[in-house]
C-alpha cells in the first residue's frame, strides 16, 4: 500500500492517540495498579498478529488507520440524550488547501464535538465553505482558471483533506456561499433589510486597495493603514456605495455584551471598543447650494449635546473629508454651500481646518458643530471669522425664549423632546466610533445585490420570486481590478420590475462577511426550498454552544452577526 504524503501527516495527527503499549503483560493481561494487583484483561489498539512490533513501520500506521477510521466516524449517541450542542468552528476560504491554522481549529472543534456525543449530547457539527470574495477570486486569476472551476475543485479537495483527517462533522448539514441556493437567500435577507429601511446608497470617501482594486470595511484596515488581504497601503477614494444601518443597533449591542460572562472579557473588550462609547446621536444635516435655493447634499454630524444644534453658527471639516472633494471653493478656507439647521431652519456657514490632533488610523473624518454660547474657542473662532451668532440659554442654563416647543426647559429634557421629535434626521443613540457597515464590493466573484437601477423608478428591488440573481459564471478572469460584472452588457441590461422599462442590474457585489453572517443558521436547514431556515430548526439548534474561530472573528464578524439577528 502507497502512502501520499497527506496521510503520512494524518498518521503522525492521529496515532499519538491510538498505539497503547501494553506495561507488564502476561498472556493477553495487564497488571493493575490497584493495591490488591490484580491482573485484568489488556486492551489493545490494534493487533492482526499477537506480537508487539517494536517498530512502527508506515505500513502499521496505514493499518491502524484503515482500522479505526470506520469505527470513529459510526460512534452512536448514548442512550438517554442530555439535549442538544451546537459546536460551530469557523468558515474557511476555499482559496488553496488547508494548513496547519485549520487543522488546530478543527481539531479542536471535533474533540469537543466526539466528547458531547459520548456524553449523550444530540451534537450539530457542521461544515461549509465561505466561498465568495477575494480569496477564491485572486487564487483563479493566478492561476488562470474561471473562479468557480477554481473553487469547486479545492472545495472537493479541502474536504477530502478534513475526511482523511478523521474529522467528525456532519457532511449533510454542508453550504457553499457560491451555490445559488445559498446566496438566493442572502438576497432575500439583503431585500429585508431593504424593505426595512435599513439599507441605503451614498457618495463617501471609501478604503481604496489599489492592488486588489476593491473599497474595504474599515474593519479590513490595519493599524499601519494596510489592507488586511493585499498588504498594500489604503487609499481614499469617493465612491456611490451601498451601506447597511449596522449604527442604529449601536446601544443594544453595547447592553447585549452586559450579559457576557466575565471571563470573556478579552473579547467583550475588543467589541466594546469597536462600537465605541455611546455618548450621543448623529444628526442629518442638509447641504443647500451657496445661493441657497435647493438642498443639494446631505451630511452626518456626531454631537453629544443634541440642544447645541439651537445654537450652531457653523460647521466644520476637515481637508480631506467627503464634503471639501464634493463642494469645492475657491476660497480654501470656507465650502460653497451652506447648512440648513433641522430645529430652527436657519443656515449656516461650512469652514475648512485642520484637525489639532491625529487620528485614529480607519476612522473617517468628522465634520464638527461650532457653538459659540457653549465654547470658548467657538466664539473666538466665529469672531476672527465675522460669523454672528445668538445666545439660546438664559442666565439659569434653561432654552430661552424663542425657540418654539422647547423655550424654559432644562438642557436634558429639551434633549428629550429632540429625540422624540426628530427621529427623520437624528439617530439613536450611537458612539462618535460607530459607523454603519460598508457592503459594496466592486469585485465579480460575491453576491450580487438584488437591485436594479431605472431612469423613471430609481432603486428597484428584484422580486423575491425571481431570485436568486445568478452570478455569470466567466469562463476567464484576465486580471484583478474593476468590476467585471459592468462589462457583461447582457446581464446588466434588464427590466424594471416595477415599471417594465429597461433598466440595469447593480454591478457591485456584497462583502462576504454579508454571505457569513448567517451562515450557522443555513447549517439548521440547509435544504430548505422555501425559506432561509424555519424557525423551527432554529428554535431546536440555537444557540451556538461553542463557537472555535480567531480572537479577530470576535470583533467585526460577531458584531455583523449580532446586527442582522
Amino acid at each position: 500500500m502507497s502512502a501520499t504524503a497527506s496521510q503520512v501527516q494524518v498518521t503522525m495527527v492521529v496515532l499519538p492517540l491510538l498505539i497503547i503499549k501494553p506495561p507488564l503483560t502476561r498472556a493477553g493481561f495487564l497488571l493493575s495498579k490497584s493495591r490488591d494487583c490484580r491482573w485484568i484483561p489488556a486492551r489493545t489498539a490494534f493487533n492482526q498478529t499477537g506480537i508487539w512490533e517494536p517498530k512502527l513501520t508506515l505500513q502499521v500506521k496505514q493499518d491502524l488507520e484503515a482500522y479505526w477510521k470506520p469505527i470513529l466516524h459510526n460512534v452512536k449517541h448514548r442512550q438517554g440524550s442530555r439535549g442538544k450542542y451546537y459546536v460551530l468552528s469557523m468558515f474557511p476560504y476555499p482559496s488553496g488547501k488547508l494548513h496547519l491554522g485549520h487543522v488546530r481549529v478543527y481539531a479542536i472543534s471535533d474533540s469537543m464535538a466526539r466528547m458531547r456525543k459520548l456524553q449523550g449530547y444530540e451534537v450539530i457539527h457542521p461544515m461549509g465553505w465561505d466561498a465568495f470574495g477575494l480569496p477564491a477570486e485572486n487564487a483563479a486569476v493566478e492561476k488562470g482558471m474561471p473562479a468557480h472551476v477554481w473553487t469547486e475543485s479545492n472545495i472537493t479537495h479541502m474536504r477530502q483533506q478534513l475526511i482523511n483527517m478523521g474529522f467528525d462533522f456532519d457532511w449533510d448539514r454542508e453550504v457553499r456561499t457560491c451555490d445559488p441556493a445559498y446566496y438566493r437567500w442572502t438576497q432575500h435577507l439583503f431585500l429585508q433589510l431593504w424593505d426595512a429601511g435599513l439599507v441605503y446608497q451614498k457618495e463617501a470617501f471609501v478604503n481604496w486597495d489599489p492592488v486588489d482594486q476593491t473599497v474595504l470595511a474599515n474593519e479590513q484596515v490595519d493599524e499601519n493603514g494596510r489592507s488586511w488581504r493585499s498588504g498594500a497601503v489604503v487609499e481614499k477614494k469617493l465612491l456611490k456605495q451601498w451601506f447597511i444601518k449596522t449604527s442604529e443597533y449601536a446601544a443594544a449591542l453595547q447592553e447585549g455584551l452586559a450579559t457576557v460572562p466575565s471571563n470573556w472579557f478579552d473579547v467583550v473588550d475588543l467589541q466594546r471598543n469597536w462600537i465605541g462609547e455611546i455618548t450621543g446621536h448623529r444628526v442629518k444635516i442638509e447641504v443647500w447650494d451657496a445661493q441657497r435655493t435647493k438642498a443639494v447634499d446631505t451630511v452626518s454630524v456626531f454631537t453629544d449635546n443634541l440642544p447645541g444644534l439651537l445654537g450652531t453658527a457653523f460647521l466644520t471639516v476637515p481637508p480631506d473629508h467627503e464634503m471639501c472633494a464634493k463642494h469645492r471653493s475657491e476660497n480654501a478656507q470656507s465650502l460653497d454651500v451652506a447648512c440648513r439647521n433641522p430645529l430652527t431652519g436657519e443656515f449656516f456657514p461650512v469652514f475648512v481646518v485642520e484637525e489639532t490632533q491625529r487620528r485614529t488610523v480607519g476612522l473617517d473624518p468628522e465634520a464638527r458643530f461650532g457653538v459659540p454660547n457653549l465654547n470658548e474657542a467657538d466664539a473666538d473662532f466665529a469672531a476672527s471669522h465675522s460669523v454672528t451668532w445668538r445666545s439660546f440659554l438664559t442666565a439659569d442654563g434653561l432654552i430661552a425664549k424663542g425657540f418654539v416647543g422647547l423655550s424654559g426647559m432644562s438642557m436634558s429634557a429639551a434633549a428629550a423632546k429632540i429625540v422624540a421629535d426628530g427621529k427623520e434626521f437624528i439617530s439613536t443613540p450611537i458612539s462618535s466610533k460607530c459607523k454603519d457597515w460598508l457592503i459594496s464590493r466592486q469585485r465579480y466573484w460575491g453576491t450580487p445585490i438584488p437591485l436594479v437601477h431605472c431612469a423613471g423608478c430609481g432603486h428597484v428591488p428584484v422580486a423575491a420570486e425571481d431570485l436568486p440573481v445568478k452570478l455569470p459564471l466567466l469562463e476567464s478572469i484576465s486580471s484583478r481590478g474593476g468590476s467585471l460584472l459592468a462589462q457583461q452588457v447582457d446581464w446588466v441590461n434588464t427590466v424594471c420590475p416595477k415599471c417594465n422599462g429597461p433598466a440595469k442590474r447593480e454591478t457591485d457585489t456584497m462583502d462576504t462577511f454579508v454571505d457569513s453572517s448567517w451562515y450557522f443558521l443555513r447549517y439548521l436547514d440547509p435544504k430548505n426550498e422555501s425559506v432561509p431556515f424555519s424557525r423551527e430548526a432554529a428554535m431546536a439548534g440555537m444557540p451556538v454552544d461553542l463557537y472555535i474561530g480567531g480572537k479577530e472573528h470576535g470583533r467585526a464578524f460577531i458584531v455583523y452577526v449580532n446586527s442582522l439577528d
